[in-house]
C-alpha cells in the first residue's frame, strides 16, 4: 500500500508541471512586423536574441506601431542578432530588421531585399540609421536600374556585416530567444521532478525491507523488534513444512498464489506461501511468518497451536 501511494503521488507531480509549462516565446512570435518585433524585444534587456531569417519577413502593420516598437528595440540593439542563411531572401521586413540589429550575420549567397525610400525615411526617423554618408540605410535603399536586392556578398565587409559561419546556415533555422524566464522555469521543474523521483526510489527501498515486531503468545506483552520469540509447536502433519526461525502472526490480505500480501503491525509485506502440503488460506486468515536472511520476501505457514513447554 505504501508503494502504491508513493507511485500515485509521483505520477501526480509528473503530470501537473508538464501541463502547466507554457510554449516558448519563439513559438509565439507571429503576426505583423511590429508584433514580431515586440515579441523578440521582450528578452533583449537580459540576453541576446538571435533571429534567423529562413523565410521572408514582411514590413507590414501600422507605421506608428512599428516606429514605437523600433524605438524600444534600438535601446537594446546590442542584444539583437540577425542571421540570413544561404539562399534565403529577407523581404523588406527582414532588411529593416537587419538595419535595427546590432549584430548581422549574412551568407554570401543570401538575398537582401532593397527598401523603398519611404521605408528608409521611416527607419531614419526612428533613429536606426547613421548620419554618416554610406550607412546601411543608404546601401539597402532603392537603386534605379539595378536589381531589387543585394547579395550577402555585396554586404560582407560593410560596417556591422559579417559572413555567416558554415556551421550556422547548415542547421535548421528557427527564431531563437535564448534562455528566458520560461526556459528557467522549465529547467527548475525538471530538477524538482528529479528530486521527487529520487525520493520515491528511496521510499520504495525502505518500505521493501521488513521490520518484524514479534509478540508473545497469549500474554498481551509486546516485545521489541530485536527480541526473538520462540514458540513450542505441536507435532506437524507428515510432509508439512514448519518454520525454522522466529515467527510472527500476520493476517492474509491478498491471495497467496503463491505470493501476495500479509499485514503485520498494520504494515503490508510481500509474502509467499511456504507449505505446499496445504492450500493457501483465504484473505483474512491468520498465518505464521518468518523473515529469511537471504531475501526480503516473508515466508507464510499455517498457524501452529502452542503446546506446553
Amino acid at each position: 500500500m505504501r508503494r502504491f501511494l508513493c507511485l500515485v503521488l509521483l505520477l501526480g507531480c509528473l503530470g501537473v508541471p508538464a501541463a502547466a509549462v507554457p510554449a516558448s516565446a519563439a513559438d509565439s512570435c507571429e503576426g505583423t512586423f511590429a508584433q514580431r518585433l515586440r515579441c523578440w524585444a521582450q528578452g533583449m534587456g537580459d540576453h541576446t536574441v538571435a533571429v534567423t531569417l529562413d523565410r521572408g519577413l514582411a514590413f507590414n502593420g501600422d507605421q506608428a506601431d512599428r516606429a514605437a516598437v523600433a524605438a524600444t528595440v534600438l535601446k537594446h540593439r546590442h542584444n539583437l542578432e540577425v542571421r540570413v542563411p544561404a539562399g534565403a531572401t529577407t523581404d523588406q521586413g527582414g532588411t529593416a530588421l537587419l538595419v535595427l540589429a546590432g549584430h548581422r550575420l549574412v551568407h554570401p549567397d543570401a538575398h537582401v531585399t532593397r527598401l523603398t525610400q519611404a521605408q528608409v525615411t521611416e527607419l531614419r526617423n526612428a533613429g536606426a540609421c547613421s548620419p554618416r554618408p554610406g550607412d546601411l540605410c543608404a546601401v539597402v535603399g532603392p537603386k534605379a536600374g539595378g536589381p531589387g536586392y543585394l547579395t550577402g556578398r555585396d554586404l560582407i565587409g560593410f560596417d556591422g556585416i559579417a559572413a555567416l559561419p558554415q556551421t550556422e546556415y547548415s542547421l535548421a533555422a528557427q527564431d531563437d530567444s535564448g534562455l528566458g524566464l520560461k526556459d528557467w522555469l522549465l529547467i527548475g521543474m525538471t530538477a524538482l521532478l528529479a528530486l521527487l523521483l529520487a525520493g520515491f526510489v528511496l521510499a520504495v527501498r525502505r518500505s521493501s525491507t521488513p521490520q518484524p515486531a514479534l509478540a508473545g503468545a497469549g500474554t498481551g506483552h509486546h516485545r521489541s523488534a530485536d527480541e526473538p520469540t520462540v514458540r513450542v509447536r505441536a507435532a506437524a502433519p507428515r510432509h508439512a513444512r514448519r518454520p525454522t526461525g522466529p515467527t510472527s502472526t500476520a493476517v492474509v490480505r491478498t491471495d497467496l498464489h503463491p505470493q501476495g500480501y500479509v499485514e503485520l503491525d498494520r504494515v503490508l509485506y510481500r509474502a509467499m506461501w511456504a507449505d505446499p502440503s496445504r492450500p493457501p488460506p483465504a484473505p483474512g486468515a491468520k498465518v505464521d511468518v518468518t523473515h529469511p536472511r537471504d531475501t526480503d520476501l516473508l515466508h507464510a505457514y499455517p498457524p501452529q497451536p502452542t503446546g506446553p513447554a
